[in-house]
C-alpha cells in the first residue's frame, strides 16, 4: 500500500460505513453552505438592482440569521417528538416552497420574509442532522469527528458558492440567478427524503438506550438546566464569537474588498473562495485525521490563527495583492473551521443524551454571532465605513481565543 492509498483509506472507510440518512444530512449541509454564502456574494448586485443601503443589507442579514435561531428550536426542542424521516421531508419541502418565493419576491419586504423561511427550515434540518449523527458513536473524540463530516459538507458548499455565483453572474448579472441553481439542488434533496424504504427505521435513541450504551445515567435536562452548566455557557459564548467571525467574513468581505480596498467584484469573490477553502481544510482534518491534540488544544491554536488572519485583513492597505487577501481568508477559514463540531463535542462529553438540545443552543449562539455581524457591522459601515466595522471581527476573534483558553483550563 503506497502513501496516497494509506492516506485515503481511513476517510473512505468512514464514508462507506455511513447509513443512508447520514448522506441526506451531508447533502443538506452542502446546500446550507451554498445558501449561507450566497447572500454575501450577491450583495453588490442585489444592492444595485433593488436599491438598498448597507444598513438595509445589515437588517436583511440579521433577519435571515434570526430564522436560523427559530430553526434551531424546531430541530432541537421537538426533534424527539416526531419520526426524523417526517421532519426531514417536511422541512425540505418548506425550503423548496420558500425558495420559489425568493425568486418571485416583488419587494425587499417579501424577499426578507422568504429568506427567513429558508434559513429557518435549513437550520432545522441541520440541527436534526447533528442530533442523528451524534448518536452514531458514544466515544467523545469519534463523535466530534462524525459531526465534523456535516461541516465538511457545509464547507464544500460555502467554497463552491462564491465560485458558482461569480460564474452565474458573469453570464447574467441578475442577483437571483445563483438562487436558481440552489433551487435545483434543493429539489434533489427533497427527492432523497422521499425514499421511505431507506428511512423507515431511522429514530433517535431513548434516554434509557443512552444509559445502556454509555454505562452512565444522566438526569434529562431542559434548556434552562443546560444553560446553568458553566461548561455549556462558555461553549455558547465561544460559539457567538466564532459565528461572528465566520459570518462577518461571509457577509462583508466582498463589500470590504470592493469599497475599502478598491478590488473588483470578481477578484473579491475569488478571494472569498479561499475562506471556504480554509474551512474545508480544517474540517477534513478534523473529520478524518486522528490527532494527539485534545479538542480544547485544537480550538486554542486555531483561534489564535483566526485572530491573526482577520487582523491582517483589517490592516490591509488599498490595492492589497490578491495573494495576500487570499492567504488571510484561507487562514481565517482554517481558524474558525472546526469551532462548531469541537464545541459541540466538548458539551456532549458531559451531556451525551442532550445532543439535539445542545446542537440547537450552539446553533442559536452562532446565529447570535451572525446577527451581531450583520447589524452592528452594517451600522458601523453605514456611518463610519467598513474599515471601522471590521474592528468588530478582530475583537470577536480575540474573544474566541480567550473562551477556548478558559475551556481548556476547565478540562484540566
Amino acid at each position: 500500500m503506497n502513501a496516497a492509498t494509506a492516506f485515503l483509506a481511513a476517510p473512505l472507510k468512514t464514508l462507506r460505513g455511513l447509513p443512508y440518512v447520514a448522506w441526506i444530512i451531508l447533502y443538506c449541509a452542502l446546500t446550507w453552505g451554498i445558501f449561507g454564502a450566497l447572500l454575501g456574494a450577491v450583495t453588490p448586485n442585489l444592492r444595485a438592482q433593488m436599491g438598498v443601503s448597507f444598513q438595509q443589507m445589515g437588517w436583511l442579514m440579521a433577519i435571515w440569521s434570526a430564522g436560523g435561531a427559530v430553526g434551531s428550536l424546531l430541530g432541537g426542542a421537538i426533534a424527539k417528538r416526531f419520526p426524523p424521516r417526517r421532519l426531514l421531508r417536511a422541512y425540505t419541502a418548506a425550503v423548496v416552497v420558500a425558495l420559489a418565493g425568493v425568486l418571485l419576491a416583488p419587494s425587499f419586504g417579501w424577499l426578507a420574509f422568504f429568506m427567513v423561511t429558508i434559513a429557518t427550515f435549513e437550520t432545522a434540518l441541520f440541527t436534526v442532522g447533528h442530533g442523528l449523527l451524534a448518536e452514531l458513536s458514544d466515544e467523545p473524540e469519534q463523535r466530534a469527528r462524525i459531526i465534523s463530516l456535516v461541516d465538511v459538507g457545509y464547507s464544500l458548499g460555502t467554497m463552491f458558492s462564491p465560485l458558482m455565483a461569480a460564474a452565474v453572474l458573469a453570464a447574467n448579472p441578475n442577483w437571483r440567478g445563483p438562487y436558481v441553481v440552489f433551487g435545483f439542488m434543493a429539489l434533489v434533496m427533497l427527492l432523497m427524503t422521499l425514499q421511505r424504504r431507506y428511512l423507515r427505521s431511522v429514530a433517535f435513541r431513548s434516554d434509557h438506550a443512552h444509559a445502556e450504551a454509555t454505562g452512565q445515567v444522566h438526569q434529562p435536562l431542559d434548556y434552562g438546566g443546560l444553560l446553568r452548566q458553566p461548561v455549556v455557557r462558555w461553549v455558547l459564548f465561544a460559539g457567538v464569537c466564532s459565528g461572528l467571525c465566520e459570518w462577518g467574513q461571509y457577509f462583508w468581505f466582498v463589500s470590504f474588498a470592493t469599497e475599502a480596498l478598491g478590488e473588483s467584484d470578481q477578484v473579491a469573490r475569488m478571494a472569498l473562495g479561499f475562506l471556504m477553502a480554509g474551512m474545508v481544510t480544517g474540517r477534513v482534518w478534523q473529520a478524518f485525521v486522528h490527532s494527539r491534540w485534545s479538542m480544547e488544544q485544537k480550538i486554542q491554536g486555531l483561534g489564535a490563527l483566526a485572530a491573526l488572519a482577520i487582523t491582517g485583513v483589517w490592516l490591509s492597505p488599498a490595492d492589497a495583492p490578491f495573494v495576500w487577501l487570499a492567504l488571510c481568508n484561507y487562514l481565517t477559514g482554517l481558524g474558525v473551521s472546526v469551532g462548531f463540531p469541537i464545541l459541540l463535542g466538548i458539551a456532549l462529553r458531559g451531556f451525551p443524551q442532550e445532543a439535539p438540545r445542545l446542537s440547537a443552543l450552539l446553533m442559536i449562539s452562532f446565529t447570535v454571532g451572525a446577527q451581531i455581524a450583520a447589524l452592528l457591522m452594517g451600522e458601523l459601515a453605514e456611518h463610519f465605513g467598513l474599515r471601522a466595522a471590521y474592528a468588530v471581527l478582530v475583537a470577536a476573534a480575540l474573544s474566541f481565543f480567550g473562551a477556548a483558553w478558559v475551556l481548556a483550563r476547565q478540562r484540566r
